[in-house]
This record gives structure tokens, C-alpha cells and sequence, in this order.
């Protein structure tokens, strides 16, 4: 059997290509993907260059077509996290998954934007059935789990602000109760209003306990600076490219900011984002612009590449 899928080549361009469906891995699950979103980071053509070759795709979502693991039968629609720690090891036991070496051996084959894919026992720690959920919101699934460990690392849900209105964005703003968000993209800007989220002038920001900094840039940290209240924390979603190191200026010091990371998510963010799905506090008619076949990805890369276009997912039938 062949399956089409989406290969990252490059210099930021896609191919759709076809190749044989992968076995399945003893223990393992094969999946019939049904949604699968277009990440944010794989629009970084740094990152994706040292990649190479790269099947895309890692928010998604997809019916068992063959299962060897009895909690996941045939018919079942599941999401499968692509990296997932054994649980076991000391980093594991601390609450550290995303360090634990197995988390950062694992993965989807070939990748989530194919019409098939295969998941290893291992990644099973993190995978979750949601018949009860609609495919394309189960697909929110990892990089809601993202947003999720972002707010625990922070301590604290109320009077947040969210700079940056892109995808990972509206996630946060969805997630927290009555942030303030800010936007140079007059769109995103656009984008929000309409769904009801609160937009602040950033020429005076509100001053805030907490700010979660979506885009990786020196800007946006020295933005959310002039709005923490002393004591207050600043959270950075994403690293900033190769060769650029954050300038955290003495003010921070003197003013007892907390400086916070957060990279990826593990399994016990996997499921706080279960509980925010399941509540009907986000579905992806709320966050995704642009629903498409698997044909249409590689035209939809460069617009979502070139800001034109918030977030496409695509939907196979």
C-alpha cells in the first residue's frame, strides 16, 4: 500500500510524495490520519534544514488501523505526542519528561502529515484516545499540551498578557482567564477581536503579573519587560534563531523578574489540554484559518511562511 505524505526538502519548500506505508512496529499502532495541523516551528527554516530529509507533522490526529496494545483497538481515534519519555528514568520521576533520553529519541513514521503513519511502543506513554473529541481538535491536542506546561511553569493563570497572536497565541489566550494580547499584524489583531479575546495598544500596555512571549525575538522580551509588575514573570515560548542570545537587562535584576522557559510538554500536560478540550474552552474553528486538503500544504507553507495566512490544518478524508 502506498501512502501520500508531505517531505519537508528544503530552503523552505514541500513536496507531496508517495512511498510504501511503514510496518508496524511490534507493540505498535497503525494509524489512518485524519487532521493534522501545520506547526509554527516548521516554518523555521534553521531548524527544518538540519533535518533533512522531513516527513512534517507532528499535531495530529487519526482512526487505529492495526493495533498491538489492547487499550487502543481498531476504530479508535487517538493522538499520538511524536516524543514520549519511559517514565522511568530519574528525569522521568521529577517531572522532567522532555529531557528524558527516550522523549528525545522517539517520533512518528514516517511523520503526521501522511494519509498513514506508525507509532511505536514507546511513544505510547503519551498517546491518548479521544473518540469523544472531532479530529481536528484532538490535533490541537500537542501544542495545546505546549501552552499548558507554559501556564503550570508560570504559577499563575490571572492577569497574564500574551504578546504575539499567531497560532501558539490564541492557545495561550483560550487557556488563561481574561488575558490582554497584543500584535503588531493588524490581521491577527483582526482575528481576535472576532472571537471575542481582549486586544490591548501597545504604545501603553497594561501592567501584568505574568507575560507568555510567543515569537523568539529580542523585541517582543523587551516588550513584555515594560509591562511585568515587580515580582512578576516572563515566560518565553520560543528560542530565539542560532547566534542571537537574549539580553536580559539589569532592570529584571533589580526588579526580582522571574525569567521562565518552556519547551515542549509532557504527558501530564497532554492531559490538562484534554481537560480544556473536553470543557468546550477551544476547538480549532477558534485558532485554524484555513482547513485543506493534503494537496494544498505546500502552497499553504509559504503563505502561513509569509504571514498571509494564521494556520492551516489538513483534513483527510
Amino acid at each position: 500500500m502506498m501512502n501520500r505524505l508531505a517531505r519537508y526538502i528544503g530552503n523552505g519548500n514541500v513536496e507531496i510524495v508517495s512511498e510504501p506505508v511503514p510496518a508496524v512496529p511490534a507493540g505498535g499502532l497503525l494509524v489512518r490520519t485524519e487532521a493534522c495541523g501545520l506547526c509554527s516551528g516548521e516554518l523555521m527554516s534553521w531548524y527544518m534544514d538540519r533535518k533533512l530529509p522531513h516527513v512534517l507533522g507532528h499535531e495530529v490526529a487519526g482512526i487505529v488501523e492495526v493495533s498491538e496494545d489492547d487499550r487502543f483497538p481498531v476504530g479508535s481515534r487517538v493522538f499520538p505526542h511524536h516524543h514520549a519519555p519511559c517514565l522511568r528514568c530519574a528525569l522521568c520521576l521529577e517531572g522532567k519528561f522532555v529531557h528524558c533520553p527516550q522523549w528525545k529519541s522517539t517520533k512518528l513514521v514516517p511523520g503526521g502529515m501522511a494519509e498513514r503513519f506508525v507509532v511505536a511502543p514507546e511513544n505510547l506513554t503519551d498517546t491518548v484516545r479521544c473518540d469523544d473529541l472531532r479530529p481536528q481538535d484532538a490535533a490541537l491536542l500537542e501544542p495545546l499540551g505546549c501552552v499548558m506546561k507554559a501556564i503550570r511553569l508560570a504559577g499563575s493563570r490571572d492577569r497574564a498578557a500574551v504578546v504575539g497572536l499567531g497560532f501558539m497565541g490564541l492557545l495561550h489566550m483560550f487557556a488563561l482567564d481574561d488575558p490582554v494580547s497584543y500584535d503588531l499584524n493588524a490581521g491577527r489583531v483582526d482575528w481576535a477581536r472576532g472571537k471575542g479575546l481582549r486586544v490591548g495598544g501597545a504604545a501603553k500596555p497594561e501592567m501584568v503579573e505574568t507575560v507568555f512571549v510567543c515569537p523568539g525575538s529580542q523585541g517582543a522580551f523587551d516588550f513584555a519587560l515594560s509591562m511585568v509588575n515587580p515580582g512578576g514573570t516572563i515566560v518565553m515560548f520560543a528560542p530565539l534563531a542560532p547566534g542571537e542570545d537574549l539580553r536580559v537587562p539589569q532592570a529584571a535584576y533589580f526588579r526580582d523578574i522571574t525569567i521562565r522557559n518552556a519547551y515542549s510538554a509532557g504527558p501530564n500536560d497532554t492531559q490538562d489540554a484534554l481537560e480544556v478540550i473536553r470543557a468546550g474552552k477551544l476547538s480549532a474553528d477558534q485558532v485554524v484559518s484555513h482547513f485543506i486538503g493534503l494537496d494544498e500544504l505546500p502552497k499553504a507553507y509559504q503563505q502561513m511562511k509569509a504571514g498571509e495566512i494564521l494556520k492551516p490544518m489538513v483534513l483527510i478524508p
